[in-house]
């Protein structure tokens, strides 16, 4: 086997493997920021090692500059009846155009929902204006939108937007203090941007097990990220009973709400000792461990089908 076949063996293990070793991190490891390293690490990882295997298959050579007219003298090669083509060519080309073709599809899906995040945000934006309510200098434009049911989401985008339900109006000082930390901490991170990425890779590429899980995965961490924040300005009190308050409000399918995703998680980890504490050291370990797991996973299945 070569090492170039070994690299996208190893890669395709990971991608099945993965996500479930991360849930499992995910039991032991309070801080979201070390988890969410270790997500995104595997997904570029894992990614960068198929491209890495498919230029390697296409350039065999390690003195020879691969360029893209040298896929169209390959297939020209492949209809050659006197030469039949090697496997190595047959896996790199059809690894390259897969690659061309998931890119197109992950381009075109994050662009139509990027679209449609836009066009929420312009309405909720018109609706500020017309209440005639402009924010201070340096805070996010906070609206105030009619409605019984306490609701609070946010909107990513230029500036950013914090949308609360009227009712909301009515909670203790301590509660509301807390969903507006959790909603600024989400803009002020741009999480709404991590999400939807992750959103269009999974729509792209719907059939790996860490692409297809990596959403709902993302969406508790950075859900758990925010919380961490408001926990850190208004104590761990506060932010709970804002959980159970607003828990299965409505939202925007773009927006990222106060108790959108997994509350029942999010409420045990802030019954802990120290909810959401930070942890440099699982954070240095997860993000080199998963960005090097597809590249060692490779290198051992070839030395094993080597022995």
């Amino acid at each position: 086997m070569s090492l170039a076949l070994a690299l996208v063996t190893g890669a395709a293990m990971v991608a099945w493997c993965g996500p479930a070793a991360l849930r499992l991190c995910f039991r032991h490891v309070a801080d979201p920021v070390a988890m969410l390293l270790g997500w995104l690490g595997l997904i570029v990882a894992v990614f960068a090692t198929f491209v890495l295997a498919t230029v390697m298959l296409l350039a065999p050579g390690s003195t020879r500059q691969w360029a893209l007219h040298d896929l169209a003298r390959i297939c020209w090669h492949w209809a050659q009846p006197s030469r039949p083509p090697a496997v190595d060519e047959i896996v790199g080309a059809t690894g390259a155009l897969l690659l061309l073709a998931l890119l197109a599809r992950f381009t075109a899906t994050c662009t139509r929902r990027a679209l449609r995040a836009r066009r929420a945000r312009r309405a909720h934006a018109d609706l500020l204006t017309l209440a005639g309510d402009p924010p201070e200098r340096g805070e996010a434009a906070v609206l105030w939108i009619p409605h019984p049911t306490p609701m609070a989401y946010s909107l990513g985008g230029s500036g950013g937007l914090t949308v609360l339900a009227s009712a909301a109006g009515d909670l203790p000082a301590e509660q509301l203090a807390a969903v507006l930390s959790h909603e600024r901490a989400h803009l002020r991170e741009r999480h709404h941007l991590l999400v939807a990425a992750v959103d269009g890779l999974a729509a792209a590429v719907p059939w790996l097990p860490l692409t297809r899980q990596a959403p709902a995965a993302v969406r508790l961490l950075v859900e758990l990220r925010a919380d961490a924040a408001a926990v850190r300005e208004c104590g761990p009190t506060a932010v709970r009973d804002a959980l159970l308050t607003f828990a299965g409000a409505p939202h925007p399918p773009s927006a990222l709400s106060m108790a959108g995703a997994d509350v029942a998680i999010r409420l045990q980890r802030l019954q802990g000792r120290r909810p959401h504490r930070r942890n440099l050291l699982a954070r240095a370990v997860l993000a080199s461990t998963t960005l090097a797991a597809p590249l060692g996973a490779g290198v051992v299945t070839g030395i094993l089908f080597c022995l």
